[in-house]
């Protein structure tokens, strides 16, 4: 697909998967010329002085653990980072994410208003992709940011390690692969009460719940090099219990909820003008 021999390395990421005839189509539509986008990103990337971390997740069902990674990005802001986190609106994700605000309306939002305003953006996913297509795209569009330092895979696919090492020194950004267990189940989705899991009161159920989500979100910490696993698990586990996770989603959802709120009446005004 490329001219450039080391972008040809993408597309091999997953064995014996590489780009559809759609997602190709998407490419098209998206990028006059992605392979100049790319490597405009990676030259730009060394000249950068914001640092942006990339979450691409691939798509999240009712009762799966992996759910915890929805609030990776609320965690990652509250310690400073610049945070864009990619994911399928899937039920699941909007079953949370509507109980704060109408996270299933498209913003005319730009990415970067959000992050200068909040260092955090949750960019949803409503095209119709399989999980290899989505996964793809979740990276070349992160790759296509000159401002991203580091990109979080996660994933259930088997990815090629030895490939990615290879993508990370052509780019000049760091990869961190998560890979996730289907069979790793929790509560159903529509079941969970965020009361629960953000305040300090929790039963026994919730308790273990919030050490599940904690062991799972310390992985992204541990990236960083800073903490050990156990120092990292206790770090999530605390922004549970001291509602910073509720804190930085509530805030998230008032920004968005009047962005919406604006776009409506602006819309309201030109009908009736």
């Amino acid at each position: 697909m490329f001219v450039t021999e080391q972008l040809n390395k993408i597309p091999k990421l997953i064995e014996e998967q590489g780009f559809s005839d759609r997602l190709q189509k998407m490419f098209e539509q998206h990028y006059v010329n992605l392979e100049a986008t790319l490597l405009r990103a990676k030259v730009l990337r060394e000249f950068s002085t914001a640092k942006v971390q990339y979450i691409a997740q691939s798509a999240v069902q009712s009762e799966q653990a992996n759910l915890a990674f929805l609030f990776a990005p609320f965690i990652l802001a509250n310690l400073n980072h610049r945070v864009i986190y990619h994911t399928p609106a899937t039920p699941a994700v909007l079953n949370i994410l509507n109980r704060y605000y109408q996270a299933e309306k498209k913003q005319n939002l730009k990415t970067e208003d959000a992050l200068s305003a909040l260092n955090l953006y949750l960019d949803l996913s409503n095209d119709e992709l399989d999980e290899v297509e989505f996964f793809y795209y979740s990276l070349i569009k992160a790759l296509c940011r000159s401002d991203v330092s580091q990109i979080f895979l996660i994933t259930d696919l088997k990815l090629d390690i030895a490939k990615i090492e290879e993508v990370e020194k052509f780019f000049r950004v760091v990869i961190h692969y998560i890979e996730t267990d289907l069979h790793d189940q929790m509560i159903d989705v529509t079941e969970l009460n965020m009361r629960k899991l953000f305040f300090k009161n929790k039963d026994d159920q919730y308790v273990a719940l919030c050490e599940k989500f904690s062991k799972l979100n310390a992985q992204l910490l541990m990236c960083y090099g800073t903490y050990n696993r156990e120092q990292a698990t206790h770090l999530v586990d605390d922004m549970f219990y001291a509602e910073h996770i509720y804190e930085k989603l509530s805030v998230y959802a008032e920004y968005m909820q009047t962005r919406l709120q604006h776009d409506a009446s602006k819309l309201n005004a030109q009908f009736l003008a």
